[in-house]
């Protein structure tokens, strides 16, 4: 069981935002995916005192001012509220965009590190440079997919006075993270089973944290089931990725927040 990240990690996100430095530069600098950037900052992946080190200094910072950005006298102005309902562009490195774009297309098995590459407008050496192979691009679609997906629900969850608005806001937030990162949800529903046997454990155990989050949420409602209710609603949420894409994601996501309440009994 890893460690709980510490208070200057989950700091790192915001003093890259007030530095004015992109996730992708940030991930390039340290010689790590965006994919495993964007788990550091969320606290999903564990990091070294000797990486925190390094990307304090990278933010032109220290690990002892990371952690003191949360104190209460300071937090409000150093941090920008964060709004579960915006999803903003990503900025992904050339690589994973590509790949994401191919496993979409073609599928995982269909892609080959060669057509990604070309996708990317890169040569095969620059993208094994940063990618050993083509599993360890669709694991770091999967964290990303993850990373972001638990970061705008646990905010949703939070954005609530009650269990039933609570649940709610979950149920549009899937929805609508579904809708509008169409394309790595795609790929999460559809290739979970290629994850290499290394990862899976750690893949499976990141989305069962939602079901068993949603679960809570639907207990405290008074569900008769609330086991089978949780997986009917995620499942049901995180298909509106399989919907017309031009369709307005939050109108989509508010239906099927409605969707949600209804298979919970509000």
């Amino acid at each position: 069981m890893s460690d709980p990240p510490t208070q200057a990690q989950l700091m790192i996100r915001p003093a890259r935002e007030l530095s004015g430095i992109s996730m992708r530069e940030l991930a390039r600098r340290i010689g790590v995916s965006v994919g495993t950037m964007s788990g550091i900052e969320t606290g999903k992946t564990t990091v070294s005192v000797e990486r925190l080190t390094t990307i304090a200094a990278e933010l032109g910072t220290t690990v002892e001012s990371l952690a003191e950005i949360v104190s209460p006298t300071r937090v409000d102005d150093a941090v920008p509220a964060f709004d579960w309902r915006v999803f903003p562009d990503r900025d992904l490195d050339p690589a994973l965009a590509a790949a994401i774009r191919c496993f979409v297309g073609v599928g995982y098995h269909g892609a080959t590190m060669r057509t990604i590459a070309a996708e990317a407008g890169l040569s095969a050496a620059g993208v094994y440079h940063h990618y050993p192979s083509k599993q360890s691009l669709l694991t770091a679609v999967f964290d990303l997919a993850h990373a972001e997906l638990a970061a705008h629900t646990d905010a949703a969850a939070a954005d609530a006075d009650s269990p039933t608005m609570s649940f709610g806001n979950v149920c549009e937030a899937v929805a609508l993270f579904a809708a509008t990162r169409r394309d790595v949800m795609l790929i999460v529903l559809a290739d979970q089973a290629n994850v290499d046997p290394s990862d899976k454990a750690r893949v499976q155990s990141a989305s069962d944290r939602l079901v068993r989050n949603v679960e809570r949420l639907v207990d405290e409602i008074g569900v008769d089931d609330p086991s089978a209710t949780a997986r009917a609603v995620v499942d049901l949420c995180g298909s509106v990725c399989r919907l017309d894409p031009t369709a307005d994601p939050t109108t989509v996501a508010r239906l099927y927040r409605q969707f949600g309440l209804r298979l919970a009994g509000e």
